[in-house]
């Protein structure tokens, strides 16, 4: 058995003629493959089999798992160069080495590969320890291994839907992912078309052997091997396309000249005799053979395809003593019991030499029904492996068919559950088209109609403001003391009460925030704020934001950062971390198990596309039409089990389409879901200093001449809020002076001595805006050291957040406040003034 050259041999004129006859179809695949041995004879003549040794030699001082691999194609690639006693030496490293690092799979392919060399010289009793190894193996890698060579096998008795069917098994155990994947499906797509060419599937086999020339082969292993134009041409052959052959075998003849090696040789020249053959060229091919006999006839693998052929060329020149004995020879090599067919083609010609042609028909006709025969039962159980495969594939359409139709009847019981509901949404809707057309009917002039809406607009979003800080203010009493009294030393059950409280008020606090973004981005008032930032934090600071989260859900957390990107970035830095938090928490809500990774990499020109990927329960393409709807989830268990509004990718979609970007998002059919987008964010120039400035200014420090306790000045209106504060504080050993508007806070303000101020924004008396902008007034006259002011407000909308910095406060504290979080941002502050002072 040659492992990777085909041995069927065309072995008459007559059948030539016959394959010719009815290849035309087949001829013109043929064609389509010789762009594929100018592909193989490029690679193979970039190197040669002296480099090949040398990148052994070098794996030899390896001592890991990827020095083994490389061992593994050098003793492979010689063994198919038919040169076994160089394939032997060369496996024989493999084993010591594999033995000398306990590798017990390289220790299996080493065995296997001395099985294959056996079998290559002719002992047919190791079949079945290769069959062995491949069905019981649970190291996928040499499962591929004994199975590629196992289906060899069978294709070499004819049983090529047994082989093919063998290969299709194995080739879907291989791991998409692992490193050496790529080198096991390359040597299950070479047997793949080698199973093709024997039922003559010239465009299948040509797409096999582009598989494992092109798309799974390493281009950093050396490969002088050209084993594929042997088998291009020899199909070739096979389907009548005698130009092809002849511009294959001219390809292998230069380059087996090149390398110069024996073995190389009498493949060469077995190819030489078969194109001859195919000519009808009988004298080409004793010519081909002669500067070889001796050689060809040592190898045995060889003698049995070319002596029929070499034998029948001697009848019809007249050397009828030479044919003689290469049908003898052929009788020696066959197998015990076994009758080889090409026998009765070789007696034929002797008979036709003899002048006995009665009698030589008689054979020729008794060896046409049998290779008629043969044919037959190969085309069958070729046949038989494609329908074999078609009714899997049905059966598993239909399984497909009946999981649909089950999730149909599903999603049709919740729709009709939720009749009422949109009954009373089309009521809503119904009402509101009406009053939008009486307000129209009653607008005079467009700019009416504008103008009002613009008012409208407002009043919504004045509204939805004050709404916010009137439920944020209790809001924060609740979600702020139970976050306290976690901290404290309750019994189990009162633990469990106050996390419910606590749990229960930041979700009703995300609800809120989701609801004011979807009002503000319906209404226009979401700017992109486009800023240099450092791309490679803000997505580090997402996935440690979520990580906690991950690692007690038992998921993996990862990022994926393209080291090409540029570091510092124009866009809106807040916006984009928006999005990459509601797209990884939404992915960690659905995953149970696995992991979910954050991809960054370079897009197209100064494009940057970000991708999220998880193995959670994914969806359906159905869905994929409403994902981005708002308020929408696959269905109300999906609610029920994991919880949310259904708001989080609604407003992802809106905010990266601002920026100037697309959401988009799949399910692959094994489950998880993929959300990607694409945004602009231009790399920085020459703004290195702007872009470096991180740290608060000097002015914004507080002063350090200061001893004791830090003084901190909390302004508040509300008595709940400001024993929160004083709470949360507590453990840092401040010392807390409270108020209760903006002027008392002035007051004490003036008086001096503190160290850090808190401000609420909307107060009475002077609200918390004017009592800052007082207090910078106050500091720029009597040329007091800046003092840190920190806003902490219910008031949660970026205009507010702006309206703070312009007034000339440090820094926003949204209500429900949290322990971490304001005592972080205390502490930061404190910490500065600490420094300035040192400094």
């Amino acid at each position: 058995m040659s492992s990777i050259r085909l041995k069927t041999f065309v072995r008459a004129p007559l059948m030539a003629v016959a394959v010719m006859a009815v290849a035309e179809p087949a001829m013109a695949k043929a064609v389509q493959s010789a762009e594929l041995a100018r592909a193989v004879e490029q690679r193979a003549s970039r190197t040669d089999f002296a480099a090949l040794e040398a990148f052994g030699l070098a794996a030899m001082k390896r001592r890991d798992r990827e020095g083994l691999n490389r061992l593994y194609h050098v003793a492979w690639t010689v063994l198919n160069q038919g040169d076994f006693e160089r394939a032997a030496i060369w496996n024989k490293r493999l084993e010591t080495q594999a033995r000398a690092q306990n590798d017990q799979r390289y220790l299996a392919i080493a065995r296997l590969n001395a099985l294959t060399i056996r079998y290559d010289q002719g002992d047919l009793s190791v079949e079945e320890e290769m069959a062995r190894t491949a069905r019981t193996s649970r190291d996928w890698f040499v499962m591929a291994h004994a199975a590629r060579l196992s289906a060899l096998a069978l294709m070499d008795q004819d049983r090529v839907g047994e082989g093919l069917r063998l290969l299709t098994t194995v080739e879907a155990e291989i791991p998409a992912h692992d490193p050496y994947a790529a080198t096991a499906r390359a040597g299950v797509w070479e047997m793949t078309g080698m199973g093709l060419m024997k039922l003559s599937d010239v465009a299948g086999a040509a797409a096999a052997f582009r598989r494992f020339e092109i798309d799974d082969s390493n281009p950093d292993y050396p490969r002088p091997d050209f084993d594929s134009l042997y088998n291009l041409a020899r199909m070739a052959i096979q389907v009548g396309d005698l130009p092809n052959a002849e511009l294959y075998y001219a390809a292998h003849h230069r380059l087996s000249q090149r390398a110069n090696l024996e073995s190389l040789s009498a493949y060469d020249a077995a190819l030489c005799a078969a194109v001859a053959d195919a000519r009808r060229d009988s004298r080409g091919v004793l010519d081909c053979l002669a500067p070889h006999e001796a050689l060809i006839d040592g190898k045995a693998f060889l003698a049995l395809d070319i002596l029929p052929a070499r034998g029948v060329a001697r009848a019809r020149l007249g050397d009828l003593a030479g044919a003689r004995r290469d049908l003898e020879r052929l009788r020696d090599l066959a197998p015990e019991g076994a009758v080889d067919p090409t026998e009765r083609l070789l007696e034929a010609e002797l008979l036709f030499g003899s002048g006995r042609p009665r009698e030589g028909f008689e054979i020729l006709r008794e060896y046409q029904r049998e290779r008629d025969l043969h044919l037959s039962r190969r085309f069958s159980a070729g046949i038989h492996q494609v329908t074999g495969d078609m009714q899997q594939q049905l059966a598993e359409r239909r399984r497909q068919l009946e999981t649909a139709r089950a999730n149909t009847q599903l999603q049709q019981a919740v729709i009709r559950g939720q009749n009422w509901i949109l009954a009373i949404s089309l009521v809503f809707v119904l009402s509101v088209l009406l009053v939008l057309l009486w307000q129209r009917r009653q607008s005079r002039r467009l700019k009416k109609a504008q103008l009002h809406a613009e008012a409208a607009n407002r009043a919504k979003s004045e509204f939805l403001a004050n709404m916010s800080h009137e439920i944020r203010t209790p809001l924060n009493g609740v979600v702020a003391m139970a976050e306290v009294l976690t901290t404290r030393d309750l019994p189990e059950r009162d633990r469990e009460l106050v996390d419910i409280i606590r749990s229960s008020g930041v979700t009703l606090e995300r609800l809120l925030s989701d609801i004011l973004d979807v009002a503000r981005i319906e209404s226009g008032q979401v700017a992109i704020e486009p800023a240099p930032f450092d791309l490679e934090q803000v997505t580090r600071d997402v996935v440690a934001l979520w990580a906690p989260l991950a690692l007690g859900k038992g998921v993996e957390l990862r990022l994926d950062y393209d080291p090409t990107l540029p570091r510092r970035v124009i866009g809106d830095a807040v916006r984009l971390r928006q999005v990459l938090t509601n797209l990884i928490s939404n992915a960690l809500k659905f995953t149970q198990e696995g992991a979910v990774t954050l991809e960054a990499v370079q897009g197209e020109g100064e494009r940057v596309r970000f991708t999220v990927t998880d193995t959670g329960i994914g969806f359906d393409a159905e869905f994929k039409s409403r994902i981005f709807h708002r308020f929408q989830q696959e269905d109300g268990s999906i609610t029920r089990q994991f919880g949310g509004s259904g708001l989080g990718l609604a407003i992802s979609d809106d905010l990266v389409r601002l920026m100037g970007g697309e959401l988009d998002c799949e399910s692959p059919p094994q489950g998880g879901a993929r959300f990607w987008f694409d945004l602009p964010l231009p790399p920085v120039e020459g703004a290195e200093d702007e872009f470096e400035a991180a740290p608060v200014p000097p002015a914004a420090l507080p002063r350090a001449d200061r001893s004791g306790a830090p003084r901190v000045l909390l302004a508040d209106d509300h008595p709940a809020n400001r024993k929160v504060v004083e709470v949360m504080l507590e453990p840092l050993g401040v010392a807390l002076t409270t108020v209760e508007d903006g002027a008392q806070a002035l007051a004490a303000f003036r008086e001096g001595g503190f160290d850090l101020v808190l401000m609420d924004m909307q107060m009475p008396v002077m609200d918390g805006l004017t009592a800052t902008a007082e207090m910078r007034a106050h500091e720029r006259c009597t040329g007091a050291e800046p003092t840190p002011i920190l806003m902490l407000t219910a008031n949660a909308m970026s205009e507010h957040v702006e309206a703070s910095r312009r007034a000339g406060a440090d820094g926003h504290l949204t209500k429900p406040l949290s322990v971490a979080g304001l005592t972080r941002a205390v502490a930061e502050a404190l910490d500065r003034a600490n420094d300035q002072v040192s400094a």
